[in-house]
C-alpha cells in the first residue's frame, strides 16, 4: 500500500475512534462537514494546495512528519475569525516557493502562530491565482 494511502487510512480510524476522535476540527462548511485532507511532510506544497482546492479550497489538514502528525487548518479568508495579524503572502515575492515541501512550510507555519495568507496557487506553480486563502496554525494532535 502507497505511504499516503496507509496515512489516510490512519487518520480516518483515528478520527473514528482513535486518538484524534475527541480533537474538534477547526474547519466545518455551511452543512457541517469537516472536510480533511492528508499529505506526508516531503510532498511538494502545491501538491497539497490542488487537494485542499479540489475539497472546496478549505480543510482540515493532518501532516505526516518524522515526529508524528501535526495538524493545519486552511480556510477562506473571509471565514477565518482574524486575518491581521497574519502574515500576508499573496504577492508574487512574498510567497513561499512553489518546490517547497510541506513539512518545511508547516515548520514555518509553526513559528507564525497568527497564520499566513496566501493564494491557493502559488505564482510559480501557476500564473493564475485563485483568491487567497488563511492558513492557521493548530496546536499537534
Amino acid at each position: 500500500m502507497h505511504e499516503l494511502d496507509a496515512f489516510r487510512q490512519e487518520v480516518d480510524r483515528s478520527l473514528a475512534v482513535g486518538r484524534f476522535a475527541e480533537i474538534e476540527l477547526e474547519v466545518v462548511d455551511v452543512e457541517g462537514r469537516s472536510p480533511v485532507v492528508v499529505a506526508l511532510e516531503d510532498e511538494r506544497l502545491p501538491v497539497l494546495l490542488r487537494r485542499i482546492e479540489a475539497v472546496g479550497g478549505f480543510a482540515n489538514v493532518f501532516v505526516k512528519t518524522r515526529d508524528g502528525v501535526r495538524q493545519v487548518s486552511v480556510m477562506d479568508v473571509d471565514g477565518a475569525l482574524d486575518v491581521r495579524g497574519a502574515d500576508d503572502m499573496r504577492r508574487e515575492d512574498d510567497q513561499p516557493s512553489a518546490d517547497s515541501s510541506v513539512g518545511v512550510f508547516v515548520d514555518y507555519l509553526v513559528a507564525r502562530t497568527t497564520g499566513v495568507v496566501l493564494p491557493a496557487r502559488l505564482a510559480s506553480a501557476s500564473k493564475n491565482a485563485l483568491p487567497a486563502r488563511q492558513v492557521e496554525i493548530v496546536r499537534s494532535a
